[in-house]
């Protein structure tokens, strides 16, 4: 019955993460370690092992659809490489607790806040502010995707340094920076949805392969823990990806993101209780 609900249970968490962009593995560590009872390293290491099929699939469907941007993927993920080496060396200096339960609160704010944007209001921003004009600086250039007969500015210059931002705060914090692309992606840079979605979930490919490696050669992938949620996400990716085709079906991406981000950051400070040894009296 475990593996079962197990499966179900990454079906859904799946489903949505590929909507979202998200690739739902923020949402899976709390599940797996409050109701399935699995140790926190044991629970990082089968959500990582089971981002990979789902990455995977997403990225295949959306490499058919010509909907990933390899550039801006490419911007956002070496410098997190970078930032991820300096988040991990600042934890030594810097109060990590404090830091973290801000973020937080921060990410959950940030998911009212696109929980309660009216859609005129979002609309009537997109040619006026500081990002627009950011975006129109020297190191600003225009990327077209004449299959989906798109195009959008991006100012090369803060697309790096917003991956790098990401990778500090992976290291920083711990987490992945995931949840933070997509809605920066169609926020900041204005992107249109479907190339957000499906260039954060490419980036989701890249780091969780190599999540996955690390937490194998350490030993936290347990193979009749994972292989379930493995099963459950590879279907929750092909659900995502078909429901995607289907967007008058779906509410406004805002809400879904909104929602997604509301959600991470609950998960966050459980994920912090959780390493500070308060729930339940366990110390990690």
């Amino acid at each position: 019955m475990t593996p079962l609900l197990l499966m179900l249970v990454g079906i859904l968490v799946s489903a949505f993460g590929t909507i979202v962009g998200f690739g739902g593995g923020v949402f899976m560590v709390p599940i797996l370690i409050i109701f399935f009872q699995y140790p926190i390293e044991i629970a990082i290491g089968s959500s990582m092992s089971a981002m990979v099929p789902a990455a995977l699939i997403a990225s295949f469907f959306n490499y058919r659809e010509k909907n990933i941007d390899y550039l801006v993927a490419s911007l956002i993920q070496f410098p997190a490489m970078g930032g991820t080496v300096l988040g991990a060396f600042l934890v030594t200096f810097l109060p990590v607790l404090e830091l973290q339960f801000t973020f937080a609160f921060f990410v959950i704010i940030v998911g009212f806040y696109l929980l309660g944007t009216p859609k005129n209001a979002s609309q009537s921003l997109r040619h006026t502010g500081m990002m627009y004009r950011m975006s129109h600086l020297p190191t600003s250039f225009i990327r077209k995707n004449h299959n989906k007969h798109l195009a959008y500015r991006l100012n090369g210059s803060l697309v790096v340094f917003f991956g790098f931002l990401t990778g500090t705060i992976a290291g920083l914090f711990g987490i992945g920076g995931g949840f933070l692309q997509t809605p920066a992606m169609i926020k900041i840079f204005r992107m249109p949805n479907k190339i957000a979605t499906s260039t954060s979930l490419f980036i989701l490919l890249i780091t969780s392969i190599t999540g996955f490696s690390t937490h194998f050669w350490l030993g936290h992938v347990v193979w009749e823990k994972c292989l379930p949620l493995m099963l459950g996400f590879a279907l929750g990716a092909t659900i995502g990806q078909y429901s995607k085709k289907l967007e008058s079906s779906l509410p406004r991406l805002d809400y879904l993101i909104g929602m997604g981000l509301f959600l991470a950051g609950m998960t966050l400070i459980i994920n912090i209780i959780f390493k500070a040894g308060v729930l339940f009296n366990i110390s990690f």
